[in-house]
């Protein structure tokens, strides 16, 4: 009696690297299509591994090869197995942003580690920032000067002024273009209120956490 050979299944949707790339995820974590799905669903963090969404991440599918397989879903049973795992993954809504979701949250506390003394560094120089006397009277001045210069235009008189134009100080010069007023700041507090310059004194952490 004649043997008929099985027909191999064929790639329909996956070119050869892809479907590779995502039989060895497969043979590597031997869990079943729907476990995996329900684990990506569910975001349970018991059965949540790292390794699991990086390796997700890095061998699923695009969007467009995953859509194209949710169409043949019919045809289930004769698709190759990396295709029938992306029919089954492509029934989670919003994939791939919620794998960099779960992802983000996996790492996020190693994440913080990693970074923790700058993140204190910006704390600290945020509070010697806010509670320094010298610095506040300093910006007191740049007003003072700023509505001074200011005189008879509509800006003479403000309550306050943007940060970033302390940059500016040393860009606005004299008529005569021999000083800026970041120096004629400098000497008027020299003369009149040199407790001011001891400013840098109160603001020890902001140069660690500027950069």
């Amino acid at each position: 009696m004649p043997q008929f050979k099985k027909k191999a299944k064929e790639l329909r949707i996956l070119d050869p690297k892809t479907a590779q790339n995502l039989s060895i995820f497969l043979g590597s974590f031997r869990l079943p299509y729907e476990e995996i799905r329900d684990i990506v669903l569910e975001v349970d963090e018991e059965r949540l591994s790292e390794s699991l969404i990086q390796n997700l991440i890095k061998n699923l599918p695009e969007q467009k090869e995953l859509s194209a397989l949710a169409e043949l879903k019919g045809e289930y049973e004769e698709l190759v197995e990396s295709e029938q795992f992306g029919i089954v993954m492509s029934s989670v809504k919003l994939l791939r942003p919620r794998l960099n979701g779960i992802l983000f949250k996996l790492t996020f506390e190693e994440q913080v580690n990693n970074i923790r003394p700058e993140i204190m560094n910006v704390t600290f120089a945020c509070e010697e920032v806010k509670k320094s006397e010298g610095f506040s009277r300093l910006l007191e001045l740049v007003l003072l000067v700023g509505n001074y210069m200011n005189a008879g235009s509509r800006n003479a008189q403000t309550f306050g002024f943007n940060l970033s134009f302390l940059c500016k100080l040393r860009d606005t010069k004299s008529i005569a273009q021999n000083t800026t007023l970041l120096h004629f700041l400098a000497e008027k507090c020299e003369e009149m209120h040199p407790e001011i310059l001891r400013f840098p004194d109160e603001l020890e952490h902001v140069e660690s956490a500027s950069k």
